[in-house]
């Protein structure tokens, strides 16, 4: 499916959870106004000041809209509950920083949070049912488009599971034309012949785009067939060969004038994004080292002195951005060593005779990782990113998963894309290392502010109820 065809059905889809929210307001404003109770000041405020929160939400719901658009069922669903938590979470913030900024003490606080309460439901429900009429769209008899596809018979025969899902994403195949005398055996479609016959049958018949599939004497008919094609107005698409020999996707750039494929997406590359990311970093690393750190100080300090005298804090060795190490803090969770004959290197396991009971408590909470916002503010870390790891267990991730070294394409995070989803604590599971792994490639491959906003308010969540993974 074309990407300006995702984009256009993305921004439909903004503009209809806009549109929702807009209506829902006044209705509950109507409601709210003829039960006689208090009513709200400067509605028009509240009402543009939550679109803007809905409209910040969508920047980081759908990056990837092409792949929500195709999910079914159960997986669309709790895709909209997501989405729909997300967008809650930002319409609450601005519509209470509007009320707070502009101390307005006529407005009911209770018609707001019914509100922002009821607009949960109405979002998932939008969010869920949007993609439906989508594609009720792209598969009516209207905007059904004819293609046909060129190749070598062999090539398209190993082609032939991904050309019958074409067709359930709104093309239809009229046939098949041939680069040599090979045929494809496995296809059901029509063979029309060889391509010289191209030129002849788009001028008989409506065809919307010509799928072109390489093969090793492309140079030879890949021009007669791109002249045919625009000579008769047909889009013409070549399928990537390349994309079967890896595991992730190819992505386009442009360096020094000339087209290329590389492997790994990197939105982080941008210096100006890289600025808006550090500057979120210090905006919340500041006022946490100001106001959580020092009471976190004098009382992990003082349960260290009743349960296990040491030091306060805990340093350790970390792998960071481009492979270079630097020197982690924590508090220190469990009991001292002083000969340092411990291997650091073993995992902490449940019910480690090693933690002290506070320190249980430290690490469940995560309030062992608070001192952290030190690495963060001096650029050894950022808030949102993979977690550093030993360079013990970073050598053996190295060994045992293809292109682990891709996540060190970024700073390291405080929080990341699997802490946030309770994906933490001891390695246990080589799924769910792999998860982990897999996760932290997705973040490098699309992160942004938006991604890091998402990330770190479900951290808040995973803080305040951690998992069962969390010791």
């Amino acid at each position: 499916m074309n990407n300006h065809r995702i984009r256009g059905f993305a921004t439909l889809h903004n503009a209809g959870l806009l549109l929702s929210t807009f209506v829902w307001f006044w209705m509950i404003h109507y409601f709210w106004e003829a039960s006689g109770r208090e009513l709200i000041n400067l509605p028009w405020n509240y009402a543009l000041v939550a679109a803007v929160g809905l409209f910040l939400a969508s920047f980081g719901t759908f990056k990837e809209y092409g792949s929500f658009l195709l999910k079914r069922g159960w997986s669309r669903l709790v895709s909209s509950v997501m989405k729909a938590n997300f967008q809650v979470a930002l319409i609450a913030f601005f519509v209470f920083a509007a009320y707070f900024a502009t101390k307005d003490k006529s407005t009911s606080r209770l018609f707001l949070g019914s509100f922002i309460g009821s607009c949960w439901p109405v979002l998932v429900l939008v969010n869920y049912y949007l993609p439906i009429l989508f594609l009720r769209a792209i598969h009516s008899p209207s905007e059904f488009r004819k293609s046909v596809i060129i190749g070598d018979g062999q090539a398209l025969d190993a082609l032939s599971k991904w050309i019958e899902r074409h067709a359930a994403q709104g093309f239809s195949f009229a046939g098949v034309f041939s680069t040599s005398r090979c045929f494809p055996e496995k296809l059901s479609l029509p063979q029309l012949g060889h391509y010289s016959l191209l030129d002849e049958f788009l001028q008989q018949n409506e065809v919307h785009q010509v799928v072109v599939v390489p093969d090793e004497h492309i140079d030879s008919w890949i021009s007669l067939v791109a002249d045919h094609s625009n000579r008769h107005g047909c889009r013409v698409l070549i399928y990537n060969a390349l994309a079967g020999h890896f595991d992730t996707r190819l992505v386009f750039v442009e360096e020094s004038g000339r087209q290329f494929f590389t492997l790994q997406n990197e939105p982080l590359e941008s210096p100006f994004n890289q600025m808006i990311k550090r500057v979120f970093d210090i905006t919340l690393s500041i006022p946490a080292l100001f106001f959580m750190l020092p009471p976190a100080m004098i009382l992990v300090g003082v349960m260290q002195l009743i349960q296990s005298a040491g030091p306060l804090f805990f340093r350790q060795e970390r792998v960071g951005l481009a492979g270079r190490k630097f020197v982690i803090w924590k508090f220190r969770s469990m009991a001292h060593d002083p000969t340092e004959a411990r291997d650091e290197a073993t995992q902490a396991s449940r019910d480690d005779a090693r933690i002290f009971p506070f320190g249980r408590f430290l690490r469940r909470f995560s309030i062992d990782e608070i001192p952290q916002f030190i690495n963060v503010l001096k650029g050894e870390m950022s808030l949102v990113g993979p977690r550093p790891y030993l360079a013990q267990h970073d050598y053996l991730f190295q060994r045992d998963y293809k292109a682990y070294r891709v996540r060190q394409f970024v700073k390291p995070g405080l929080t990341g894309p699997s802490q946030c989803r309770g994906l933490r604590g001891e390695f246990t599971d080589p799924e769910l290392v792999r998860r982990r792994i897999d996760l932290a490639f997705d973040y490098v491959g699309s992160g942004s502010i938006w991604k890091d906003m998402e990330i770190v308010l479900r951290t808040v969540v995973q803080v305040l109820f951690p998992p069962r993974s969390a010791y």
